[in-house]
């Protein structure tokens, strides 16, 4: 892998992580009350709360996708210093630097993609 690939990688990582980081507002510390507005949720329509759980689970699922994404930014970070970032953890052959440069945070080759 070349050093300008390397960079460019390493600063994709750094950039996608602090977008991430930035935008943690995601609302799921309120109640379903308190998001809703109302003193009680027995007095709403049943569609209205339909619609209320629904939009919570979307933020919880957001939310969930999000510390993955992380998760393996930060395995993709640790790598780099451990020096096996272009290293395939299944067969330990190199990942093309396109692969590399599409996917900064991969940890297989193509042909062990998962």
């Amino acid at each position: 892998m070349t050093q300008d690939i390397w960079k460019e990688c390493k600063s994709m990582l750094e950039k996608r992580k602090k977008e991430l980081l930035e935008n943690k507002d995601d609302g799921l510390e309120q109640s379903l009350e308190d998001t809703v507005g109302e003193l009680s949720t027995f007095d709403n329509h049943p569609a209205d709360m339909g619609t209320e759980l629904f939009e919570r689970e979307k933020e919880i699922t957001l939310n969930e996708r999000k510390k993955q994404e992380l998760e393996e930014i930060d395995q993709a970070l640790q790598a780099m210093k451990d020096g096996t970032y272009d290293l395939c953890q299944e067969c330990g052959r190199k990942i093309k630097e396109e692969r590399l440069l599409a996917a900064p945070t991969t940890r297989y080759c193509f042909e062990h993609g998962k």
